[in-house]
């Protein structure tokens, strides 16, 4: 199942950044239970009488209600309308957006001026009037601090208000088509790159304490596979916090699959009649039990396992879990699920040297990495192939671009482990094993996913 188009010193900028610094060895125990293990028996479906189905390889035509003809930027839900409840709440944060960012004391100061603790403790305060008659209050949250994390992220002002501060097209979603059970409001820009998200007061206030060090390891780890935030906003009335972040599906490509996975196996699954959803995001038993792998090759998992040790050594610091990593599996081989990419000979290509232009036209049909040019956001190493990572394999010895790129993130990870989910792990632990739950406390939590992760990737 490997498509070559070229080897992968044409196009892996990972060279440059072999590895990653390791976090502290202390804060990632390996005693949970073996990923060898883990995997194998729920692919055995010996978890709570979770029953096996076939495994199906690769093909998404071959895996009913499992295959999505849906872009990376779909637009999803309802576009919001003077109709709609949310439009006023939408008015308020597109206007109070555009005000803040457009002050010129913000725009004023450079963008790579060194910040000091007065950036991270400032805010911008709003008042507005709306044409109903309705008072709106708007709070922007260490508004210096998130535009050089913008910036880092490959986005600036303007492109940014195009994006966020545009009223027309903005879409709100349904907690049905994200698949979240916290209840909150989701939003989508209208160009489907910026996801916002309300969040609870105490996850906003634990969020702007965790700030220094999330803007201090995004820094330190340019391919972070943490989610990307943007902003933190509140409107009143309602004390509505909200958190704009970046789409980790970044790109016009299909995502024929997602998945949601957290490397626990209790309740980690969707229902048959959920599986037929266009957005449907899978769960960890739906990928062990009708995907094969992660076809990376040794080299790139091992830049990758570094990156998620780093990621992970760093929320467990702050005492984080119940996060995600969200996985976006692009198949090259279709262009729809009718349209059979064509059978292609490996095509080889020194460094600096042009693509043989008979197999040009070839490439260009089947969604070509040799077509696609780079975007601006698109800064980590894992983004290289239109927002994703392309799979290799191996064919006679010899390493080939695979026909699958991966798009990944982090998501989640505002989640403290309170007495709330300290309770959950005990009540829990009477039920089932605490070590395959999804409440466990951060250390546990950690070793678990990082297992777990490195027992999918080949």
């Amino acid at each position: 199942n490997c498509i070559s188009e070229t080897t992968p010193v044409e196009f892996d900028k990972l060279a440059e950044h072999p590895t990653a610094p390791t976090p502290n060895p202390e804060l990632l125990p390996q005693d949970s239970i073996s990923k060898h293990k883990l995997r194998d028996t729920i692919r055995k479906g010996l978890f709570h009488g979770h029953s096996k189905r076939a495994v199906v390889k690769d093909d998404p035509s071959k895996m009913p209600g499992m295959y999505s003809k849906m872009q990376g930027r779909s637009k999803l839900g309802d576009v919001v309308t003077s109709k709609s409840s949310s439009y006023m709440f939408v008015t308020a944060l597109v206007q109070g957006i555009r005000s803040s960012l457009q002050k010129p004391e913000l725009s004023a100061r450079g963008i790579n001026e060194p910040l000091t603790q007065a950036d991270f403790d400032f805010f911008v305060k709003e008042k507005f009037l709306l044409d109903r008659g309705v008072r709106y209050k708007f709070k922007d949250y260490s508004p210096q601090v998130f535009r050089q994390l913008r910036h880092m992220f490959g986005v600036d002002d303007e492109s940014y208000l195009a994006s966020v501060g545009v009223q027309e097209g903005l879409s709100e979603i349904s907690t049905v088509d994200t698949g979240s059970k916290s209840g909150q409001k989701f939003l989508i820009s209208h160009d489907a790159r910026y996801f916002m998200k309300t969040t609870t007061a105490s996850e906003a206030r634990f969020f702007m304490k965790s700030l220094l060090a999330y803007y201090s390891h995004m820094k330190d780890y340019r391919n972070s596979l943490l989610c990307r935030f943007f902003g933190l906003h509140r409107i009143k009335p309602g004390k509505m916090h909200l958190l704009v972040m970046g789409n980790i599906f970044d790109t016009d490509r299909i995502i024929h699959q997602r998945y949601d996975l957290k490397g626990s196996t209790v309740g980690r699954s969707v229902s048959e009649e959920d599986r037929n959803r266009p957005t449907v995001i899978l769960k960890d038993l739906d990928f062990l039990t009708n995907h094969s792998m992660l076809r990376m090759g040794a080299y790139r998992k091992n830049i990758l396992i570094t990156q998620v040790k780093a990621d992970c050594g760093f929320l467990q610091s702050l005492g984080v879990m119940d996060y995600s990593l969200l996985l976006g599996v692009h198949f090259r081989s279709k262009r729809s699920q009718d349209i059979r990419e064509e059978n292609l000979p490996p095509v080889t290509k020194a460094p600096g040297a042009k693509s043989p232009k008979a197999k040009l036209g070839q490439l260009q049909k089947t969604g070509s990495l040799l077509t696609v040019q780079p975007e601006q956001t698109h800064t980590s190493d894992f983004q290289q192939h239109d927002g994703g990572w392309s799979s290799q394999g191996t064919i006679n010895g010899i390493t080939v671009t695979g026909n699958q790129i991966y798009f990944v993130g982090i998501i989640d990870y505002l989640q403290y482990y309170n007495s709330k989910k300290r309770a959950e792990t005990f009540i829990k632990g009477f039920t089932y094993n605490r070590r395959e739950i999804s409440a466990v406390d951060p250390k546990l939590y950690a070793s678990r996913f990082i297992n777990f992760m490195d027992s999918i990737i080949d």
